[in-house]
């Protein structure tokens, strides 16, 4: 990965090799952050992980040798450019391929009352889609589509989570530690990292510890390298917590396997003054550890997604887009619910006592989406063009801004070591403080590698409710963000030669002004659909605010 000149200005300052942690920081024109710990609606709790999740123990063994790195290459935008064992809406590779024989479950996630957050989900769904839909709010179309949500335990390490982004200011070291679930010593793109892992960087000679660090909630760290000796000999340190031991080191190509002696848990290099992405660490869970439990969550002992909320006009455009999907919601008003083409309404399971109990569990959301499927229609969510590699022509882009409402504002960083943007959120109180968004099964902060923004036709249905134009046949002006960088582009649902020769629809897409496929970032993407009069505009120098501009409402009769 290349390094990019991050800064933000509303964040404080990381002395080089130094340890740190978030403050909160007013800024004239940025908004602000702090740690999740200080909102009171995102306290946690432990729980234990039942004893039959309990991992048994590995003997890891193995010799250092040299490995070779991970060749990645473009696929797509067409189904038969993927791997069978890929996913098409993010060009990842699925832990069960078999699933992406059955079409997608879309499901209505309520973003208000912001006793809905953090939402159970959000962050396995390869796709969600945020609108405006009236009284200062934002709802999220979450499209399922291959491996399915799961709680993940996390068991974070001894230090506090690192919550300051790293700011490279020239070579850098780095990149994961993760949980191998499957204990195979391989990290695989739905296993998940692992907070709070102490680190120190040593001179191996004389056994300095020269800086120390600690992981963030998705398991990344870093150290600047820049004023190291070049030539040096250096050691990272990882700190094993007792829950855990390191997995099989060595295995596979040296992007995605353990670097650390499985004995001593060091990882020994020659500081290069090259920026070094690939000094991962797997870890063995060995005893159940706790899910953080969110004071949302109603159902602990659950897996599923939600809180579901009610259907919208538009819900009917991703039915197109996204054929034989399973459209599911929690009742609507009238006039909509009989024009969606629905195929399960979840009730709230108590609704005298809050708006936010109408779950949706994964068992059920996997049997929706075997009923769905059509016999003999093929299942082809392709069409969008993945690219590891950024693209050229694109404006550095290290924040966003995404403000629909003074009550519905999001917050997008960009953290150049993971190469995704981290999502923070507001507590809807039009303050503008923000806040890690995290997912209730995880415990861990939502990255998106991809975040859109796109400028569509909102209709009004009624006073407050919307029907946004998308599908099908349509086109529009689109704003991406990947890899630190802003590309304005265009959206589009207009047919391509599987359209026209199937009669079946694929997702909305992405294109150059000049109609060709534009890559995305392999990963998952975020896309909010903004009125044709919003704007996004840079604020400051890498950081992009995106402004809702309110549809053309009638006032309500008197």
């Amino acid at each position: 990965m290349k390094p990019f000149p991050l800064f933000l200005a509303f964040l404080t300052g990381c002395l080089v090799f130094s340890s740190c942690q978030a403050g909160e920081i007013q800024h004239p024109q940025t908004p602000t952050t702090h740690s999740p710990l200080s909102s009171s609606t995102h306290q946690a709790s432990s729980s234990p992980v039942p004893s039959s999740t309990q991992i048994p123990t590995v003997n890891p063994t193995g010799t250092p040798t040299a490995q070779p790195r991970l060749t990645l290459s473009p696929s797509g935008p067409d189904l038969d450019q993927f791997s069978p064992k890929v996913n098409p809406l993010t060009s990842l590779q699925q832990e069960d391929p078999s699933l992406l024989n059955f079409p997608a479950v879309l499901v209505s996630i309520s973003n208000m009352p912001v006793t809905a957050r953090p939402q159970a989900g959000t962050s396995f769904a390869p796709w969600i889609y945020e609108m405006f839909i009236g009284e200062g709010t934002t709802r999220f179309m979450g499209v399922f589509y291959g491996d399915l949500p799961r709680r993940i335990p996390n068991d974070p390490g001894d230090c506090p989570l690192n919550t300051v982004i790293f700011q490279p200011k020239g070579s850098w070291v780095g990149n994961r530690v993760w949980l191998d679930e499957n204990k195979n010593g391989i990290q695989e793109p739905w296993e998940a990292g692992i907070g709070g892992i102490c680190i120190s960087l040593e001179d191996e000679q004389s056994a300095k510890i020269i800086g120390s660090t600690s992981t963030d909630s998705n398991g990344y760290y870093a150290f600047d390298t820049s004023l190291l000796q070049p030539g040096g000999k250096y050691d990272l340190v990882m700190e094993l917590p007792s829950a855990y031991q390191f997995t099989l080191p060595h295995v596979g190509n040296d992007d995605q396997d353990s670097d650390a002696d499985p004995t001593s848990g060091r990882i020994s290099f020659t500081n290069s003054n090259q920026i070094e992405t690939n000094l991962d660490v797997g870890l063995v869970l060995t005893k159940p550890g706790p899910v953080i439990v969110a004071s949302s969550d109603i159902a602990p002992e659950r897996t599923y997604v939600g809180p579901i909320r009610s259907g919208r006009l538009t819900y009917n455009d991703f039915v197109e887009m996204y054929p034989a999907g399973c459209l599911v919601y929690a009742s609507a008003g009238n006039g909509i619910r009989q024009r969606l083409e629905g195929c399960e309404i979840i009730f709230g399971e108590q609704p005298l006592q809050s708006p936010n109990t109408a779950l949706l569990d994964v068992g059920h959301l996997k049997e929706l989406a075997q009923k769905n499927k059509v016999a003999n229609q093929p299942v082809n969510y392709s069409g969008n063009l993945f690219d590891p590699n950024p693209p050229d022509g694109g404006l550095p882009a290290t924040s966003l801004w995404t403000y629909f409402h003074a009550f519905s504002q999001s917050f997008w960083q960009f953290n150049p070591v993971s190469g995704s943007y981290l999502r923070l959120t507001d507590d809807g109180d039009g303050k503008g403080i923000f806040h890690p968004d995290t997912d209730r099964l995880t415990g861990r902060q939502l990255e998106f590698e991809n975040i859109a923004i796109i400028l569509a036709d909102y209709q009004v249905f009624r006073h407050g409710q919307y029907d946004i134009n998308l599908c099908c046949g349509l086109e529009g002006y689109a704003y991406l963000f990947r890899d630190g960088q802003m590309y304005k582009i265009r959206w589009s649902t207009n047919n391509g030669s599987w359209e026209k020769t199937s009669g079946l629809r694929r997702p909305l897409h992405f294109t150059t002004v000049d109609k060709q496929p534009f890559p995305l970032k392999p990963g998952r993407t975020w896309v909010s659909i903004m009125t044709l009069n919003s704007f996004v505009r840079e604020s400051n120098p890498g950081q992009w605010q995106a402004n809702f501009s309110m549809p053309n409402d009638y006032a309500p009769p008197d």
